[in-house]
């Protein structure tokens, strides 16, 4: 193989960023997360806050609430341009596909197990946690309580999902839509790292 590119969609509080950065640093190849935002916006010219604002959030007509709260679409649009989630969607996709063409990398969410489907060199994993451990995580980063905690991942992992179900034919977090499927609690994070590395090395010398 020659460029190998790994996609990592994970449960909210899974410690899948963790995970993917330790793996990245393990492979000596660049981790794309928030930063892919900021390279679709480089790419299309477009301001980094309408990718922000859309990423990974269900499908809804998000720019009547940004504008209002952030100001008028000349603020972030070219001049005489209109564009909606769909077209944000196709953009930040072609960009992961032009990624993928350029370097080895790993690129956490943004559908990229689905954008990335006929792409032979591509190994899609999953990460998820026990619940509690997932709360216990989210409590400490948020400074949140158990039950505020676990409201806010069943929150955000609804959006998370349905972002995820609109724009790809499968379903997100089953297990037959990825290579491969780890509980990050059973082996601890550096455990879950050393999993992966060995799993993406002797995908990778086939």
């Amino acid at each position: 193989m020659n460029n190998f590119i790994i996609s990592i969609g994970r449960q909210l509080g899974s410690g899948g960023k963790e995970i993917a950065e330790k793996l990245g640093e393990r492979l000596n190849i660049k981790v794309y997360d928030k930063t892919l935002l900021e390279v679709a916006a480089r790419e299309s010219g477009l301001d980094t806050t309408v990718f922000e604002t859309a990423d990974e959030q269900e499908h809804t007509s998000f720019f009547s609430g940004l504008f209002s709260i952030h100001g008028s679409m000349s603020d972030y649009m070219p001049t005489g341009s209109c564009i909606e989630n769909d077209k944000l969607f196709e953009i930040q996709s072609e960009t992961i596909r032009g990624i993928a063409e350029r370097e080895s990398c790993i690129i956490v969410g943004r559908c990229a197990e689905y954008v990335l489907r006929d792409n032979p060199c591509m190994t899609s994993i999953f990460i998820t946690a026990d619940k509690e451990e997932r709360i216990r995580r989210i409590m400490d980063s948020k400074g949140m309580e158990h039950d505020k905690a676990a409201e806010y991942i069943e929150k955000e992992e609804k959006k998370r999902r349905n972002y995820h179900d609109y724009y790809a034919s499968t379903r997100w977090g089953e297990a037959r839509t990825y290579d491969l499927c780890v509980n990050a609690t059973k082996l601890g994070i550096e455990g879950t790292v050393e999993l992966l590395y060995s799993f993406i090395k002797a995908r990778t010398a086939k």
